[in-house]
């Protein structure tokens, strides 16, 4: 049996605090015909319910959580049984077959031990309830077959290969830096010297450091003292006087003094603190291969996908200018009062 197709990604509910007075009023009207078939907003309710029992069994007695839901869901849904409904028009005309003991188990399995309570709660009849894991296991298959199994054809060690060098290309291994710079000015060199031999003997922290500058600043007046924010640079964005100074350190070390050059021809003298060094590497092929592949096959089963509903939409000659006039952008199927 072909693995089953992961369900779309569901929109996250506010976790907020829901009552339950509050009623959803429903505008049912049949918004498409597919090969016959129609479908009305409550089909889409009801598969809506589903997968809200589904997703968010949490806010089952909340009718603000449903309506959220709804809102948030319905269009792509409708679309989606606009879909599953060419797939099994197509599954018919392949005489695709499923037998009822398939189904039983797939409502088990869905629905637990305690069927009839699950589905009486979610507000389904068997009947539909097993209408509908019917249809959703043939869609499933025709999905496996026609979709996934052509898109995993398209991919090849080639194409993950040359996926994995743009990869590389695009995230090439990197040094990030993180540290701080003290710079003296109108300096000979005696107070730098001074403060490095204090903060490196008494083994200062960073965030002791500014109390220390407040007694240099103190002590040397003609000494302009002062501390960096902190620097995070990636290696391409490192100076290389900086990366000079900091080439040799340990994290959480500072370096001897040294001179720089100044613009306004001061002495000017730093000393870097490096707090830490992180080095970015490149994953390995064998690392990002499974990741690549992946990627590859939902980008070639979405190519293969648009391909295959369009040509059924071409052969059901599906209306899909009546739809957008059945469904304007402005039409809001749900209300709550």
């Amino acid at each position: 049996m072909p693995a089953p197709v992961a369900p779309p990604k569901s929109p996250p509910i506010s976790p907020l605090t829901y009552g339950d007075s509050q009623k959803i009023a429903v505008q049912n009207s049949i918004l498409a015909k597919v090969n016959g078939t129609t479908i009305s907003m409550i089909d889409v309710k009801k598969k809506l319910d589903v997968l809200f029992y589904q997703n968010y069994p949490q806010f089952a007695g909340s009718n603000q959580a449903r309506f959220q839901f709804y809102e948030s869901s319905w269009r792509r849904l409708l679309t989606e049984l606009i879909d599953n409904e060419l797939i099994l028009a197509d599954a018919t005309d392949r005489e695709v077959k499923l037998s009822d003991a398939e189904v039983r188990e797939e409502l088990d399995n869905r629905f637990g031990p305690n069927v009839m309570t699950t589905i009486d709660q979610i507000g389904l009849t068997y009947d539909e309830a097993w209408k509908m894991i019917r249809k959703d296991m043939i869609v499933q298959r025709m999905t496996w077959w026609f979709i996934h199994t052509k898109a995993m054809t398209k991919v090849t060690p080639q194409d993950i290969r040359q996926q994995y060098r743009l990869y590389v290309k695009e995230h090439p291994a990197s040094t990030e830096w993180k540290y701080k710079v003290l710079t003296l000015r109108g300096d000979d060199g005696t107070t730098a010297k001074a403060l490095y031999e204090e903060i490196t003997s008494q083994k200062m922290a960073i965030e002791e450091v500014p109390a220390c500058l407040q007694k240099f600043e103190l002590d040397h007046p003609n000494c302009a003292i002062s501390l960096s924010s902190e620097f995070n640079l990636q290696d391409a964005e490192l100076s290389a006087a900086h990366r000079t100074s900091l080439a040799s350190l340990l994290p959480n070390s500072y370096s001897e003094p040294t001179l720089q050059a100044s613009r306004d021809k001061q002495n000017l003298y730093r000393i870097f603190y490096l707090s830490e060094k992180i080095e970015h590497t490149t994953p390995s092929f064998d690392e990002m291969a499974p990741t690549i592949k992946n990627e590859l096959l939902q980008k070639y089963s979405g190519e293969v996908s648009e391909k295959y509903i369009g040509n059924l939409r071409k052969q059901y000659r599906f209306d899909q200018a009546h739809l957008e006039e059945t469904v304007p952008p402005d039409f809001k199927p749900f209300a709550i009062y």
